[in-house]
């Protein structure tokens, strides 16, 4: 039986994960039976909804133990295939975990497609789960107008870079909350935005009532609970929000609360963003923002990693916020 290197769980994780509570590991790899393939993973994507399975569960997904395979996709080649259903050489989508090489079932496979001049690993990020989320948060919880001002926490993450690039391509002022001085740069000179604010940095609050003068038409959160309260109490009536991550969560802490009465004197509507409910939109966003790429009008923001080993500092980076895009790491050629 061949044999794969991986990462598995070492230790569950005490608030943010650390480098230490991963390790590699070899695993085996079965021969492929038929409806299944061998693949070769080269792209691996993390995202923050892992952490929530880590010693814990994830909307139904089986938690992660230790000595147990990080999950994740990848975009990935076919290697072997039994029956031929997918031919070697194929480049997929598949849910193969934090290794080198798995074997999946055809029917969990998709072959990749991304338009001409576009790196595949797209269908990780603005082609992939979290560009669909951007682009079902966009289109039906915060409905952007033009003219609109629209606040994107995370701004220059994954989801968060996407939804920003949208909402200013449909006419309204976005404005980017991040967590460093380099990331606000990042998020006017290079994704668009028209202001940027450093969240916890002296005075925060005001630097955004400053740079949302007419106050905010809809918000995405990816934050914390300071940055939800500060954008609450500057929303505009008839506002629109977005709840789309919870990043003190992921890191086991309070629950999260709203500000009623800041909500009703806004008139607001708060909506739950889970990307499982809004599948049906796949097409309409590969088309949409596939096309957007291409033409140069949607910049692809990713932060890269080489090397398998790199994912658990990558991933420890990625949950204290201190990534630049979607986090991808290069596992193969």
């Amino acid at each position: 039986m061949a044999t794969t290197r991986a990462v598995v769980l070492a230790r569950i994780p005490e608030g943010a994960p650390r480098p230490e509570d991963f390790a590699l590991a070899t695993l085996p790899v079965a021969e492929p039976a038929e409806g299944q393939v061998t693949v070769q993973v080269q792209a691996l994507s993390l995202d923050p909804y892992i952490r929530s399975t880590l010693g814990g569960r994830h909307l139904g997904d089986a938690p992660v133990g230790v000595g147990d395979l990080i999950p994740g996709r990848a975009i990935a080649t076919v290697v072997d295939s039994p029956d031929g259903a997918l031919p070697a050489g194929t480049l997929v989508l598949a849910e193969t975990g934090w290794r080198e090489c798995a074997v999946v079932p055809v029917s969990a496979a998709t072959v990749v497609t991304v338009p001409d001049g576009v790196p595949a690993t797209a269908a990780l990020g603005a082609l992939g789960m979290p560009g669909l989320t951007a682009y079902a948060a966009h289109e039906r919880h915060l409905r952007p107008r033009l003219g609109d001002t629209v606040v994107i926490s995370s701004a220059t993450g994954g989801v968060g870079a996407v939804a920003g690039q949208l909402a200013r391509l449909a006419g309204a002022r976005a404005v980017a909350i991040v967590g460093s001085e380099a990331k606000a740069a990042m998020a006017v000179e290079h994704l668009g935005y028209a202001a940027a604010v450093v969240r916890g940095a002296d005075g925060w609050a005001e630097r955004l009532r400053e740079a949302c003068p007419d106050r905010i038409d809809g918000y995405l959160h990816m934050g914390d609970q300071t940055t939800l309260d500060v954008v609450a109490e500057q929303l505009a009536v008839g506002a629109r929000v977005s709840l789309c991550g919870l990043m003190d969560q992921y890191n086991n802490g309070a629950p999260t609360t709203m500000r009623a009465g800041a909500i009703m004197a806004a008139r607001a509507e708060v909506h739950g963003m889970v990307v499982y409910d809004h599948h049906d939109l796949a097409a309409k966003h590969a088309a949409r923002v596939g096309a957007l790429i291409a033409s140069g009008d949607l910049t692809l923001h990713e932060d890269r990693y080489v090397g398998l080993d790199r994912a658990p500092e990558a991933f420890a980076r990625l949950m204290t916020g201190q990534n630049n895009g979607k986090v991808v790491v290069q596992v193969g050629d």
